[in-house]
């Protein structure tokens, strides 16, 4: 970063790995924000980003980085260690009633087993028995919502043995690694995939947790699964695995205090809602973000950080 003063401006990896949100409006710079730091971050260990909208590959090559990209064939994870945990995945993405969520859990009960996966769970529904009328009504509005996004057209999305795969690609294809999530139309497919891939770059750095590499995990448009119980526990305690989440959002009003205060990196583009502004200012404690941060000009930004002792405005620029 270029600051106030014409200077370059370092922030240390160890911040980073303190979690890190960067927020503005639509055409501020988030995404070569993002790229920037991505660029200097893949020095440290494996970066993932999880791109909603197909937007990093263009501007990560402007940086002349060695980057892996999964779009065409992009896959969900299906099978996991914590099931449990898939299963709030699960909750949170459809949208589940509590009868809904019930079943599912039942599930979890009746199947002790570890890394069980979503066929699974969709043949336990299938052959499962009910009685009452309710169970029966509760158990078909189930089915109905997994096979909105698990059926013969999406099959292909889903991928059993993606750990394997996955671990092998970061542990050997050294660089920047960006997964486009365009080719999945519906939203809660995308929810699914970025939510689901996140759990598993998590299992796989706890699994192999005395690799020195650290990992981070760039997530676009995190307004779209930033508050789900799987970020909310996240950035509360994978610090300590050496992964650092980097959120991008241009809706900081939709953002959850614990998201706010667990991310201790954050770095403000140009804000035009009176709302978002607002959220800044209270998470940041200064006033004068009312003034500031709806002129600031496409680039420009102001970087708080553990390792500055005050706010600073700075020129985003790639270092040569």
């Amino acid at each position: 970063f270029i600051d106030d003063g014409y200077g370059v401006l370092g922030i240390p990896v160890k911040d980073f790995l303190r979690h890190t949100l960067i927020v503005g409006s639509t055409g501020s710079g988030k995404t070569t924000t993002a790229a920037v730091i991505a660029s200097q971050l893949v020095n440290y260990g494996y970066v993932v980003v999880i791109d909603w909208n197909d937007e990093y590959l263009n501007v990560v090559k402007s940086l002349g980085v060695k980057t892996n990209v999964v779009r065409d064939d992009i896959k969900i994870p299906i099978k996991f260690k914590n099931f449990e945990e898939f299963i709030s995945i699960l909750n949170e993405v459809l949208e589940l009633s509590d009868a809904q969520s019930y079943l599912l859990y039942k599930f979890l009960d009746d199947y002790e087993d570890s890394n069980l996966s979503l066929d699974d769970l969709m043949s336990y529904l299938e052959q499962t028995y009910v009685e009452s009328k309710w169970m029966v009504e509760t158990k078909s509005a189930l089915l109905r919502r997994l096979k909105m996004i698990y059926n013969s057209r999406t099959k292909h999305f889903y991928d059993l043995d993606l750990a394997k795969n996955l671990r092998s690609k970061l542990q050997n294809e050294k660089g920047l690694h960006i997964v486009s999530l365009r080719k999945l139309r519906d939203s809660k497919l995308r929810r699914l995939a970025a939510l689901t891939l996140i759990k598993l770059i998590e299992e796989i750095k706890d699994n192999d947790f005395n690799t020195h590499n650290y990992n981070f995990i760039i997530i676009d448009e995190a307004h779209n699964v930033i508050n789900s119980s799987l970020i909310n526990r996240l950035v509360a305690e994978v610090r300590k695995l050496g992964i650092g989440l980097i959120l991008i959002t241009q809706s900081p009003s939709n953002i959850s205090n614990n998201i706010l205060t667990n991310c201790n990196v954050k770095i403000l583009h140009t804000l035009k809602s009176s709302s978002d502004i607002e959220v800044m200012v209270r998470s940041l404690g200064i006033n004068e973000l009312r003034e500031l941060l709806p002129k600031l000009k496409v680039g420009e930004a102001l970087i708080d950080a553990p390792s500055l002792r005050e706010v600073i405005k700075v020129r985003i620029s790639r270092l040569e």
